[in-house]
């Protein structure tokens, strides 16, 4: 396509949306007193058509009025108490394109008024600010003309709030400032002045700085920059919310006192060229700082309670509470607190303790001394003695007063009392209080909490107590109730327990528990009543092999709580019962047996078990008085036992060895051994020598564990072996292996054997 073209397919296009857009206009739009108007007037809004069609006028986007096609060109409509910013069109029915005006309803000024001048004296710059005593909603503009100024005009737009601020600087050196003030917009103009200011008056220092601040326990020190200003005012804050102002002369040292120790202030400054002349300058940025600690000046509030349960069964232990120091009497952060424990026997102990509010203490007859320590000392001791003391039968009663306390009142039994108190089961959260009178308020307590207490009276020999045993502001019932757990149970009675609900879901103090026994089987429902705290009951008078469903629920004086999870269970029979004691007894036995044969696996249980079993053992008798052995004494001289060894790193085939009997009277009965060449058999006599050697094997030796004399001898016989049993399974085995043995020569005495010890 070429250029000449392109040049006419826009030309065309700029002209059909030129022709559109102006065949689109088909009215013009118009105000009586135009597009600013005073709020709540009335005006005349009207509309010229370029065309006969049905014409349409609207505010906003709603219909306010409609006119036919054969009506006049021009539709007016008129306006009464417009107040807010307003939209007015008119077009023709059909046609997209509307003609319309924006009317903003709005005020005319107010004559000047409250107006302040400031001449910055780092700049020179002079910044005014004034106002028209109320805003005026559409534009307005403000000016302030300087008299003497080559340029007297400076103008500004006043803000929403009816605020109007002007700066400008002083080009000529003058004394005195003089101006004058206008305001105006659409529907009105104002003027004031002229006003005249002495330029020492206004003269505003620049925002001094705090550069460092220097502290001891009781004051301050502030190092600001360099200035020239004769007087400073000082405000600081200790975080309460409360400024405390100083004004100093500058040439003296910024110095603040009576500060309290440990504690963190907030510092600000201003100054002023002096008390008469001149502005205060603006603040200047906060600077915090920390005085140092002191040691504290005020002993700890001391009280004990004896501990329910001691460690030893006859000991006496203590809890020792005490109250914290406020940030006032602490002058600082407690780092520990000092026990010391004094015996009446003249013993005493020392304990630091880490910041807490209580410590065991276990002794009898002593007393306790109590203080609280910081980085630079500590506090004034507190003694007090340690007394168990003693019940006392009093009138006590107590009555709630709202949400949060109560009123105790008491019969008089002593001059001063202790009154102490905490939530069940939480003694961390002990509160106490001294008092004269037989009557206290207690305040700060929790509502749907249970707490318990007592009165103690102060006597100098030994308190005298009366408890309180459970209280509450406002009660409701239990939110939960317990949950039971199976004990133990036959097949006529069980035992039930249930877990306790945890304090923050009693809603009060409980009075007692009451359990539920269903049978399934008939449907009955059995209850059972338990006080608090008990948390177990036996059920008796069950039947055998009968399923029940069981559940527990707890009461306050509020009334009975929600049940627990239930529990089913079932009795057994009389022959699961029987079945079950023999599988007991027989596990029993099993295990016995295990036991049994475990220990047997060790060499000194099994030698101390023979030792304890050789009376047991049979009684050989005297060979020599057999018949046997008088029959063949002729024939048989001699018997040859081949006896095994008992030290296996040996391989030998074991000797023929004829033995006799050898008198040997300081140990029991020995056996004399020798080895000699058969004159029948042809075979090599094993021997480890070659002369007659004579050996003795002591069986009392044998049992206590001795060595044998000979070291010479290798090969030993145990004592036992010379009993006829081979299948023990603690003895090596007996083996026989042919041979003579002479009757009238062997001869054992069973008696000497078993004296041996």
């Amino acid at each position: 396509m070429s250029s000449e073209c392109t040049w006419s397919v826009l030309v065309v296009l700029c002209f059909i949306l030129a022709t559109g857009a102006h065949g689109g206009t088909v009215c013009t739009a118009k105000s009586s007193k135009g597009e600013e108007v005073l709020l709540g007037s009335k005006f005349t809004f009207s509309c010229n058509f370029t065309e006969q069609c049905i014409k349409q006028a609207f505010l906003n986007t709603t219909l306010i009025k409609q006119e036919p096609s054969n009506s006049p060109k021009e539709m007016s409509v008129d306006v009464e108490n417009i107040t807010d910013l307003s939209i007015y069109s008119c077009k023709c029915k059909g046609n997209t394109e509307p003609c319309g005006i924006d009317i903003k309803p709005g005020y005319p000024p107010d004559v000047p008024q409250n107006l302040t001048c400031i001449q910055k004296m780092k700049s020179g710059n002079v910044s005014c600010i004034w106002t028209t005593g109320r805003g005026t909603i559409i534009s307005t503009t403000c000016k302030i003309r300087v008299h003497g100024d080559p340029h007297p005009e400076y103008m500004s737009i006043m803000d929403p709030r009816g605020v109007c601020h002007s700066t400008f600087p002083i080009k000529s050196p003058i004394s005195q400032l003089v101006v004058s003030l206008n305001v105006s917009n659409s529907l009105g103009s104002k003027t004031s002045g002229p006003h005249t200011f002495i330029l020492s008056n206004i003269a505003k220092p620049s925002m001094p700085n705090i550069s460092e601040v220097s502290c001891s326990s009781r004051w301050c020190n502030l190092h600001t920059d360099n200035h020239s200003m004769n007087l400073v005012e000082i405000q600081y804050s200790s975080g309460n919310g409360i400024w405390n102002t100083n004004q100093i002369n500058a040439k003296s040292r910024l110095n603040i006192s009576s500060l309290q120790p440990d504690s963190t202030y907030t510092f600000q400054i201003r100054r002023k060229i002096n008390q008469k002349v001149g502005l205060w300058s603006d603040w200047s940025q906060p600077k915090k700082a920390k005085t140092k600690e002191e040691a504290p000046d005020k002993a700890l509030d001391v009280w004990y309670l004896q501990e329910p349960k001691p460690p030893q069964p006859n000991s006496k232990c203590f809890r020792i509470f005490w109250k914290e120091l406020n940030i006032s009497d602490a002058k600082g952060k407690i780092q520990r607190y000092n026990i010391s424990v004094r015996e009446q026997t003249g013993m005493n102990s020392f304990i630091a303790v880490p910041p807490s509010r209580n410590q065991s203490i276990c002794c009898s007859n002593c007393s306790v001394s109590v203080s609280a320590s910081n980085s630079d000392g500590h506090s004034p001791v507190k003694f007090i003695p340690l007394h168990v003391p003693g019940l006392v039968s009093v009138s006590l009663s107590y009555q709630p007063l709202n949400s949060h306390s109560i009123a105790l009142s008491w019969t008089k039994f002593a001059t001063e009392y202790v009154v102490h108190w905490y939530p069940v089961e939480n003694i961390e959260g002990i509160q106490w209080i001294k008092v004269v009178d037989a009557k206290v308020h207690i305040t700060g307590l929790q509502p749907q909490e249970c707490y318990q207490g007592a009165v103690t009276a102060l006597r100098q020999s030994r308190p005298k107590m009366v408890s309180i045993t459970g209280f509450a502001t406002r009660q409701s019932v239990p939110e939960q109730g317990p949950v039971p757990q199976l004990g133990w149970k036959t097949s006529e009675s069980m035992n039930v327990t249930w877990s306790k609900i945890p304090p923050k879901k009693r809603r009060g103090c409980l009075k007692k528990y009451t359990v539920y026994l269903m049978d399934k089987l008939k449907g009955d429902i059995h209850n059972f009543s338990v006080d608090h705290p008990e948390t177990q009951y036996v059920i008796s008078g069950l039947s055998p092999g009968q399923c029940y469903n069981l559940w527990v629920t707890a009461w306050t004086d509020a009334g009975e709580g929600p049940r627990g999870s239930d529990l089913p269970f079932c009795t057994p029979s009389d022959s699961e019962r029987m079945l079950s004691l023999v599988i007991l007894a027989g596990g029993a036995v099993l295990l016995g047996c295990l036991i049994l044969l475990c220990l047997c696996q060790f060499t000194s249980v099994q030698k101390r078990f023979l030792w304890c079993c050789q009376c047991l053992l049979p009684i050989i008798p005297d060979p020599a008085n057999s018949k046997c052995a008088k029959t063949y004494t002729d024939d048989q001289s001699e018997i040859k036992f081949y006896l095994d060894q008992c030290d296996s790193s040996v391989n030998e085939e074991p000797d023929n060895v004829e033995v006799e009997e050898v008198s040997y009277p300081p140990i029991c009965a020995y056996i004399k051994s020798f080895s000699q060449e058969s004159s029948s058999s042809d075979a090599t006599q094993i021997t480890r020598i070659t002369d007659i050697t004579e050996d003795y094997i002591s069986t009392h030796g044998a049992i206590s564990g001795g060595e044998e004399e000979d070291e010479e001898e290798e090969t030993g016989l145990d004592e036992f072996e010379f009993f006829p049993s081979t299948h023990s399974p603690f003895l090596e085995p007996l083996v026989l292996s042919g041979g003579k043995l002479t009757l009238d020569v062997v001869k054992i005495d069973c008696s000497e054997f078993l004296d041996c010890t």
